[in-house]
């Protein structure tokens, strides 16, 4: 799929690459630190957005699932393409053609790149009969495919393959060759090792080499593949990969990777590399052969095209694939390639709501008010350790990429204004899958008219119509653009109305897009409304009421299950609220185990990786005698965290052992004492 600025990625890279983000967010909901309840916006790395050309994948996969979608049993396409048949957010089928604007985007774009092809990844291209002794990339697309080759093998492998998870050794000089950056300013994971010179990459290798060469004759086999057969138990051997320019010690690179093939170390190396192969790659990918005379000339056709990719997409895709080996904030990438609003909070009208946070627009934006002092309601309200706490590394995060929700004082308390003389509220569902709950199931709307719906929600029912549009419709012709808005603002308005028998549900003053919420009740505004009474509140049962309204308004993630390019940072910010109000709420039911627990499992389950939950548990399971039950909750956090490649922390461990110690010394444990749901929802 090529970029906008000319860059090319083939699809198993991105569908490498989206996979990778599914496990960032994942870890960035294992290490967020719980806070006392509140709607206030946070200076937190975990809702920092994915860099743009993440974007930019994503939206090729699309664009290349519309041109492929006709192909095979619709029963079998995945919900979220472009032309699916698909089932509404209500559950209702909806036919093809009633979405065809929907698809028209990906439709214009993949007309315009021609033919797709699938071209092969990292794997394909070091295996038979591709494996030689290393090889050589020449030509003005060079350095841009080299980019590529040490993206996708960073990408490589997973928490299931241990043994695909390729690493790569780069001296320093060659790193700030490619990427433009010093090595104070890469991305930390422990499959980029980069050394202060070639020697010392050399030294690596070497060392490599000596090892595996044990491993084969301990085994009495001749290759890392059939060390693998013949012992599956055996320690992972991942491919390593050399990326180097190999002027001045080409006979030494040379002897080490003849040796590579059966050891799988490889190399790609900067210039033409005579022992191996060497391939000339222009600016779009494409190559040819470029050593007829080389001792393994072998250009299969199917390597047709290489990922090439500029310094800044590849250094903030490196970033991206860092924090998903690792799990911990990286180190922010240079000035240039960070895309900041500028903050005017004090002087923006709180009633203008800002746009997308992954999105650059002149409105301003609403900023943390602890840039002048920290409040109670923004400390954490938690001791528990957690993965990555206290590292040092943590960057700052702009508070114009982070999910803004501040209301005005009007706006904060009218959701509980009486419903109108004119018709009734529509009940709107952005929590778990959206719907607009009391819509006639034969009037499903579009699903950018319901996604158009969500984004309004989250932004407290206001934005302009061009942040809308840069975030809704990023990749619209600009002739058509507005036109295909104003059809899904229609579209929605139609479904509202018939469900409120009124209308003026969806207002247009002065180039912004406005939800009446006299006439809408939606449960994220609810959620978000109980939250702040139960700040405001001076009596303990007052806030106890508000924070069980707020825990039960939260029905599952923000439009579950739809993969809107703008909505990740919202959905974690949302979340966090959510997870915050259940451990509140916990809290304020101190005494009462099994009230608590009913509370905690169900935090348990929007939040299957978090240990501060699970502690929590583990304490009212304590108190009612159930060792068990304890075990239970180990035994499934451990379960959960291996599948994002993580284990519980120390902390987690030594509290279980500790709570079933305490009880069986005092004589109170219950072994066979279950209580419903023991699994703390996670079975």
């Amino acid at each position: 799929m090529s970029l906008p600025t000319g860059s090319w990625v083939d699809l198993g890279l991105a569908g490498a690459i989206v996979a990778a983000v599914a496990l960032v967010w994942a870890h960035r909901r294992r290490r967020y630190v719980p806070r006392t309840p509140s709607t206030r916006p946070r200076l937190d790395d975990t809702l920092t957005p994915m860099p743009p050309v993440v974007a930019q994948i994503r939206r090729g996969l699309r664009r290349a699932t519309a041109r492929y979608s006709h192909l095979g049993d619709p029963a079998h396409r995945r919900a979220d393409s472009p032309y699916p048949d698909r089932h509404t957010a209500s559950g209702e089928r909806h036919d093809r053609t009633s979405d065809r604007d929907d698809a028209h985007t990906a439709v214009d774009q993949a007309e315009d790149e021609g033919p797709m092809s699938v071209v092969p990844t990292l794997h394909a291209l070091l295996s038979p009969p591709q494996r030689s002794a290393g090889l050589g990339l020449t030509g003005p697309g060079a350095h841009a495919a080299a980019r590529g080759l040490l993206t996708a093998a960073l990408a490589a492998g997973g928490a299931e393959h241990p043994d695909a998870r390729t690493e790569v050794v780069v001296p320093s000089a060659t790193a700030a060759t490619l990427l433009g950056t010093t090595t104070a300013n890469l991305p930390r994971t422990p499959r980029l090792t980069v050394t202060s010179d070639l020697d010392e990459a050399l030294r690596i290798l070497e060392a490599q080499t000596m090892h595996r060469t044990r491993l084969l004759q301990q085994h009495d086999v001749g290759t890392i593949d059939e060390l693998r057969a013949a012992d599956p138990y055996e320690e992972p051997v991942p491919p390593v990969m050399l990326l180097a320019d190999p002027n001045g010690e080409q006979a030494r690179i040379a002897a080490l990777l003849t040796q590579g093939p059966r050891l799988s170390i490889h190399g790609v190396l900067l210039g033409h590399w005579p022992t191996g192969d060497t391939i000339t790659v222009v600016t779009d990918g494409t190559t040819t052969s470029g050593d007829h005379d080389a001792l393994h000339t072998t250009h299969p056709d199917e390597i047709d095209r290489l990922t090439v990719l500029n310094p800044a997409e590849a250094l903030d895709l490196l970033t991206t694939l860092a924090e998903s080996h690792t799990g911990l904030p990286q180190v922010p990438a240079p000035a240039e390639h960070l895309s900041v609003m500028p903050a005017d909070a004090a002087h923006s009208p709180a009633a203008e709501t800002p746009p997308s946070p992954a999105t650059t627009h002149p409105e301003g934006a609403i900023t943390d008010s602890t840039a002048d002092g920290e409040t109670q309601a923004d400390k954490p309200r938690s001791t528990a350790a957690v993965p990555g706490d206290g590292h040092q590394d943590s960057p700052a995060v702009p508070a114009s990429r982070l999910p803004e929700h501040s209301q005005a004082p009007d706006q904060a308390t009218s959701d509980r204004r009486s419903d109108p003389e004119d018709g009734k509220r529509v009940r709107v569902q952005v929590l778990g899958a959206p719907a607009v709950v009391d819509a006639d199931p034969h009037r499903t709307p579009r699903a950018k008219s319901v996604e158009l719906l969500v984004y309004l929600a989250v932004h407290d029912g206001a934005a302009s119509s061009e942040a809308i549009l840069d975030d809704l419709l990023p990749d619209a012709p600009t002739s058509k653009a507005a036109g295909r808005l104003y059809t899904y603002v229609s579209g929605l308005r139609a479904v509202l109305r018939h469900a409120g028998r009124s209308a003026g549900h969806v207002t247009h003053p002065d180039h912004r897009y406005v939800l009446n919420r006299n006439l809408l009740d939606i449960d994220l505004w609810r959620m978000r409304t109980a939250i702040r009474d139960a700040a405001q509140a001076t009596d303990p049962h007052t806030r106890a009421a508000a924070l069980r309204r707020a825990v039960d308004a939260y029905t599952g993630p923000l439009a579950d299950g739809c993969d809107y390019e703008w909505i990740e940072p919202h959905r974690e910010a949302i979340r966090q609220e959510a997870l915050d109000a259940h451990l509140a709420l916990a809290d304020t039911l101190a005494g009462r185990p099994a009230q608590q627990l009913a509370v905690l499992d169900t935090a348990i389950t929007h939040n299957p990786h978090h240990e501060a939950v699970y502690q929590a548990a583990m304490g009212a399971r304590a108190d009612l005698g159930d060792v068990e039950g304890i075990r239970m909750l180990r035994r499934t956090l451990a379960r959960r965290l291996n599948d994002i490649d993580a284990e519980p922390s120390e902390d987690t461990l030594a509290l279980a052992d500790r709570l079933i110690a305490d009880l069986r010394r005092h004589g109170s444990a219950s072994g066979n004492r279950r209580l419903p749901n023991a699994g703390g929802g996670a079975e």
